[in-house]
């Protein structure tokens, strides 16, 4: 399915439920139901979909089934969405370039930095920071309200118990350790929205935040200054 019918997917499901909506990660089959979305809500976002699209609801009553899934979504979506110009036409990019524009712009679906995941925490957003690497090493030092989840450890028995409705921010040691990787594919595999922390634990504390644990240190000054908000 085109990148294009799932971005606009994700903007109905977010207006229903009142959310970022992150859908990159999740399988097609995905059940609406683990989004959140009762009946109701669903039937609200095919009516609003159809409606916006100019859909004669009368017309196609016969044909159209209450989708169950994202993959169901999917399709009534690219069914009745009129088809966008080509980026490639309009900017004259090349294949090779839109493939490699499409490629930053999942970096960013997929990857958060220390200063945005710090100021997601300061707005309060509904999000959930997962230590992958060992107990020990969480116990020594972590980032303050992240919980331990090593990644050797996630199946879908031990996330049963987590709800799906928040992003998951996986970090590690940084960029010499791929635990967050590992932990990151495990909860994108069960279905939950996930992010990778850039750099992990090294460079949340670079940037000066404070850190939580036997070697918990107060937020300072920045050791090393990325510059990128300048």
């Amino acid at each position: 399915m085109s990148v294009a019918v799932k971005d606009k997917v994700a903007e109905y499901l977010e207006a229903a439920l009142g959310s970022p909506v992150n859908l990159v990660p999740l399988p097609d089959d995905t059940a609406l139901s683990s989004l959140g979305l009762d009946s109701l809500l669903t039937i609200s976002v095919l009516v609003t979909l159809l409606e916006d699209c100019g859909v004669d609801l009368g017309e196609h009553a016969d044909s159209l089934v209450t989708p169950s899934t994202l993959e169901d979504l999917y399709a009534i979506a690219n069914r009745f969405t009129e088809p966008e110009e080509p980026v490639a036409s309009e900017s004259g990019l090349s294949r090779e370039q839109r493939s490699q524009l499409d490629f930053y712009q999942e970096k960013l679906a997929y990857e958060i930095d220390s200063a945005d995941l710090q100021a997601a925490l300061d707005d309060g957003e509904d999000l959930v920071v997962v230590d992958g690497r060992s107990s020990e090493s969480y116990a020594w030092e972590h980032i303050p309200g992240a919980i331990s989840i090593p990644h050797r450890s996630i199946s879908q028995e031990s996330l049963a118990g987590l709800s799906k409705a928040p992003l998951y921010v996986a970090y590690c040691d940084g960029i010499g350790c791929n635990a967050s990787t590992k932990t990151a594919i495990k909860f994108a595999s069960a279905g939950f929205r996930v992010k990778e922390l850039i750099g992990g634990l090294d460079w949340w504390k670079r940037d000066g935040h404070a850190t939580a644990g036997e070697a918990g240190q107060h937020a300072g000054h920045a050791l090393v200054a990325c510059g990128c908000a300048g």
